[in-house]
């Protein structure tokens, strides 16, 4: 839940940065394809750049030497900046059971929307599909509605075939399928599942849908005078529903495309690149800040994870279960075993106090398990304390430290005799 709640923190700001950065630097002087590109790689990189700090690199299956009881494991974890932010928003979230089940409810809802509208347009595709050109499969509707075109279908009532103006939709729609525009709405629409709360989204695929319409108009021009283009367009009155996902040759937006159109010039995709350059270090700083770990101590925290379960029931896995047996005079499993005092739930506590992430792990983003394996000696001293794996970084030092400060243990008993017992303590440093 953490890593998702994350995920869209991250998300959304990214989202929001390219949004308020199409308005600033590209909506006012257009060239369609180059920002119908602007828009299509912010939602990409949006998805990327968020999903850079859930990556983990690990060495393999993490297994080591038990000859011992094995401690429930103890998780040491760093939490940074807007990860503070995304941990206490997902305790809030799983404390509210109301306002997560309303975000997966609203998500499920979307994605059922978009399956539904899917479904019909294949429906109405191969229930009413004829022969068609220009690459084009016709899809003649017994019923009113503006023409419009998903993927190679294009929909129009039948009485279009013998409108003065269906040569003009058809350049147009032809235009929408040369350019793989319902590929860039179904992208969005599935990026809807995810973002239906952000009102950076609702702006974005607005625009694209504009970028769309202007630049099949600038095809459609190529065969056409622009005057006839224009009246065949203001002749066309929109009737009946549309589905979302298609691309409908009369929109809302006809007052921008007849301006667009009367454009002498686009603005030079050149200088559109040269604005990108300033928009680079705004990502790379967003993006360091995002990856980066803070050096302050009052942002570091521990996080104690464990069942409550006593060492001799602890579950390990197939390859590292011990039968009862003994190393010399050693034992790692016995009747009466030692216990910390004040029993488990002290033992955590004081891990809690004195346990912390070695500042040049940090520093060098080292993450991974520890295994320490110590003895609780007959007269209930910690002895015999060494690390079984390591990672390095500090990292074994500081469970080295932390485990010889124990205090006597209440010694483990075997058949009415005080003995010695092995202990392993996996300990894991997660940077988060």
């Amino acid at each position: 839940m953490e890593n998702m709640v994350g995920f869209l923190l991250r998300a959304s700001v990214y989202l929001l940065l390219f949004a308020v950065a199409y308005r600033l630097l590209l909506s006012k002087k257009v060239h369609p394809t180059f920002n119908r590109l602007f828009l299509i790689c912010s939602m990409l990189l949006t998805l990327l750049l968020s999903g850079l700090s859930d990556l983990r690199f690990e060495s393999g299956r993490e297994t080591g030497p038990v000859l011992g009881a094995t401690l429930p494991e103890i998780i040491v974890g760093a939490s940074l900046n807007y990860k503070e932010t995304s941990a206490l928003i997902t305790s809030l979230v799983e404390n509210t059971g109301a306002v997560a089940w309303f975000a997966g409810t609203v998500s499920a809802v979307m994605l059922l929307l978009l399956l539904v509208q899917s479904g019909r347009l294949l429906w109405l595709a191969f229930r009413f599909r004829k022969s068609g050109c220009s690459g084009l499969t016709y899809v003649l509707l017994p019923f009113e509605s503006s023409p419009f075109s998903f993927f190679h279908w294009f929909f129009f009532p039948g009485k279009l075939l013998n409108d003065k103006n269906f040569d003009k939709v058809l350049a147009h729609e032809t235009a929408h399928y040369q350019r793989f525009h319902s590929a860039d709405v179904l992208f969005f629409e599935l990026m809807r599942v995810l973002f239906w709360f952000h009102p950076a989204w609702y702006y974005l695929r607005h625009e694209l849908k504009s970028m769309h319409e202007f630049e099949a108009d600038n095809l459609a021009l190529r065969r056409f005078e622009k005057t006839d283009y224009q009246l065949s367009l203001l002749e066309l009155q929109l009737s009946g529903s549309l589905i979302p996902l298609s691309n409908p040759f009369n929109v809302s937006l006809i007052k921008r495309r007849m301006l667009m159109m009367n454009h002498q010039k686009w603005q030079k995709p050149a200088r559109n690149w040269f604005k990108m350059i300033g928009l680079i270090p705004v990502i790379l700083l967003f993006v360091f800040v995002q990856s980066c770990n803070n050096d302050k101590k009052n942002t570091e925290t521990t996080q104690i994870e464990s069942a409550t379960k006593s060492p001799e029931t602890t579950q390990l896995p197939a390859d590292e279960k011990e039968p009862e047996q003994t190393d010399g005079d050693v034992f790692t499993v016995v009747e009466t075993m030692p216990e910390f005092p004040g029993g488990q739930e002290a033992m955590l506590k004081f891990l809690v106090d004195n346990i912390s992430y070695p500042e040049e792990a940090k520093l060098k983003k080292i993450q991974g398990r520890v295994f320490v394996s110590f003895i609780v000696e007959k007269d209930g001293k910690v002895g015999n304390v060494k690390i079984l794996r390591g990672i390095g970084g500090g990292c074994d030092e500081e469970a080295l430290r932390v485990v010889g400060l124990m205090p006597n243990w209440k010694p483990g008993e075997q058949r009415g005799q005080v003995v010695r017992v092995a202990f392993n303590l996996p300990i894991r440093f997660a940077l988060q």
